[in-house]
């Protein structure tokens, strides 16, 4: 079964409806942008496990605005450095081969992914600044919880990219067919097609199979933590970006009985330092 087949579309939809939804799914997988230059070489050296200082930095020197991204991300309070940093090779070295694929990864989602769909869809900002924060909050929590080697600063991003695209989405096929849906019809598409549109994009750049199980969780709805402790950080991240951005609370008592905080084990002094870190580099080392 693929993936477009796993999409459990309402029962009410009209076949119409049905056929024109799968066939703009198609479209929009076989129009994936695709990654940087820098974002492949980092790729192949992240995957080859050799870490070279000289060529990574090569690799850098090569896109400006990846350098000062890396540079920024490594001196930022995210990473807690004892020192402040201004070689790219130590600041690659720093924060590790796998954030420095992330970095480039979400160079193309925030330009070619996010920027579209935020632009239309929802004015450009609200979307981005939760998604920017869930991104900050995974990479500090699993630097606590499972080593700055595992740290992930592109799950959160990938997981809130679902629901603007899948608005994107259902106005373009309505736009196609002259009618629209009706608007609890529309909404319950959007929040089924989305985490598919996640799980299509960590499939089309092979990004970890942890980041999919966690698209996979959220896209379920039962609520339950994902096995997988990436997973779980991936998933606490994005539901405690969503709750504090929406919410504009202090109040973090409820996020610690969540699944995904109590199977992590988050202790209020744990939560208290992931927001604290997240929220106090203003200038974010994931803005582009």
């Amino acid at each position: 079964m693929t993936l477009l087949e796993e999409i459990r579309l309402p029962v009410g939809l009209d076949d119409s409806w049905r056929s024109a939804l799968v066939q703009e799914l198609a479209e929009a997988t076989e129009s994936l942008p695709e990654l940087s230059l820098a974002a492949l070489e980092l790729a192949e050296l992240a995957v080859n496990g050799e870490y070279n200082a000289e060529i990574v930095g090569a690799v850098l020197e090569r896109d400006e605005k990846l350098r000062s991204q890396v540079l920024r991300l490594a001196n930022s309070a995210l990473y807690a450095g004892e020192s402040y940093i201004e070689s790219t090779a130590a600041a690659a070295q720093r924060i590790g081969m796998r954030a420095l694929w992330e970095i480039a990864v979400i160079d193309v989602a925030r330009i070619k992914v996010f920027g579209p769909a935020l632009g239309q869809v929802l004015g450009g900002s609200q979307m981005w600044s939760v998604a920017r924060l869930a991104g900050a909050i995974s990479l500090r929590l699993s630097s606590l919880k499972l080593g700055k080697n595992r740290a992930s600063i592109l799950a959160g991003l990938i997981l809130c990219v679902g629901p603007p695209l899948a608005h994107q989405l259902v106005r373009r096929v309505e736009e196609r067919s002259g009618s629209t849906l009706p608007s609890r019809i529309r909404r319950e598409v959007s929040n089924r097609i989305s985490p598919s549109l996640s799980v299509i994009l960590i499939r089309a750049w092979s990004l970890s199979q942890a980041i999919e199980s966690a698209a996979s969780v959220m896209a379920d709805g039962t609520g339950e933590a994902p096995k997988d402790r990436e997973a779980q950080v991936a998933v606490f991240s994005v539901s405690l970006a969503r709750y504090v951005t929406a919410r504009g609370t202090t109040n973090l008592a409820l996020p610690l009985r969540w699944p995904t905080a109590v199977s992590l084990g988050v202790t209020q002094a744990e939560m208290d330092e992931v927001v604290s870190a997240a929220a106090s580099v203003d200038d974010n080392p994931l803005t582009l």
